[in-house]
């Protein structure tokens, strides 16, 4: 169903940039970030639209996830940014604040059947009531497992945050000191943090409305200790020892590779690139979400996984997008 919608969202917003005259050929571009799964099923889903319109030439212009905001924010500075492009959720305040720097997708309903995708995904893309890209699909973090270095542990699987404490010396103990059943990259420390105070509180740490923190110095202080338990625990690498391993990805270091690094907390749209790096036969298996006794919300996060968007242009292609 995702390269259904990936090709269908491809010849729709490919369409709408190729406004010159279909009687000659176009020459487009197209950019993204990704893995190497992402970039295959993107480039077949090109193939396939070029197929169906021999006279557009898409140029794909792909790369990994670091640096890619920062080479994306310079060309459209010096207006050499891509006709077509991945853009994420939390982009849209800085290049489209008010809605009128991508274009509004949603003069092209007649073309786009934006009935195959949910309302409230749409309403997460949209500024100020115009839709500044299409959403593919939603992703949000969740556990993954590294079924032989649980093994070798000789525990299942965590459900609840007390097993998930327990784990940890159990890894320590069994396997050695630089043996962790989970490990977590930058900002997904602080989203399992997030994660566990919702539960706790059902209270989210930022009062939008109001602009400002909504956790009383009570509530930071258990916020912070969590992070410190599950150091203490043995749970996860402190921040320190991660670093130690430079600035390379995280599915690329070696103790992710060698399995002393036993799981994730990730966006379950980026986990094949952490899986197809494992030593085999290892392989990540999707974890049970642990919940605190009573807690109505997980504290998950979902946001767009892929999102496609067109740059603001000065005309509206005389055939429209194309949906098929």
């Amino acid at each position: 169903m995702k390269n259904v919608l990936i090709s269908a969202t491809l010849s729709a917003t490919l369409g709408l940039s190729a406004f010159s005259s279909l009687a000659q050929d176009v020459d487009l571009r197209m950019s993204w970030w990704g893995g190497n799964g992402r970039h295959q099923v993107t480039l077949k889903a090109l193939e396939e639209f070029h197929k169906q319109n021999p006279d557009i030439n898409v140029k794909a212009e792909y790369t990994g996830w670091d640096g890619h905001l920062s080479r994306l924010t310079t060309q459209i500075a010096g207006g050499t940014e891509p006709d077509v492009m991945q853009t994420n959720w939390n982009w849209l305040p800085i290049f489209s604040k008010n809605g009128d720097g991508f274009y509004d997708l949603n003069t092209l309903k007649d073309e786009i059947d934006l009935s195959q995708f949910d309302a409230k995904e749409l309403q997460s893309t949209t500024v100020n009531g115009k839709l500044n890209g299409i959403p593919i699909s939603v992703t949000a973090r969740v556990f993954y497992f590294n079924d032989e270095a649980w093994k070798k542990a000789g525990i299942p699987f965590p459900k609840t945050w007390d097993e998930l404490m327990a784990a940890g010396k159990t890894f320590e103990s069994k396997l050695g000191k630089q043996y962790y059943p989970v490990v977590l990259e930058h900002q997904d420390v602080l989203a399992l943090l997030n994660s566990y105070m919702v539960q706790k509180y059902n209270q989210p740490a930022i009062d939008e409305k109001g602009r400002k923190f909504s956790y009383s110095k009570a509530q930071w202080a258990d916020f912070f200790g969590m992070y410190k338990k599950l150091i203490d625990s043995h749970v996860m690498p402190d921040t320190r020892y991660y670093a130690s391993f430079g600035k390379s990805n995280m599915y690329e270091m070696k103790p992710w590779i060698q399995g002393e690094w036993g799981g994730t907390y990730m966006w379950n749209s980026t986990i094949n690139k952490y899986s197809d790096n494992l030593k085999p036969p290892a392989k990540l298996v999707l974890g049970e979400y642990p919940m605190l006794p009573g807690a109505t919300d997980a504290g998950l996060f979902f946001k767009p996984a892929q999102m496609l968007s067109d740059w603001q242009i000065d005309e509206k292609p005389a055939g429209g997008g194309e949906s098929d």
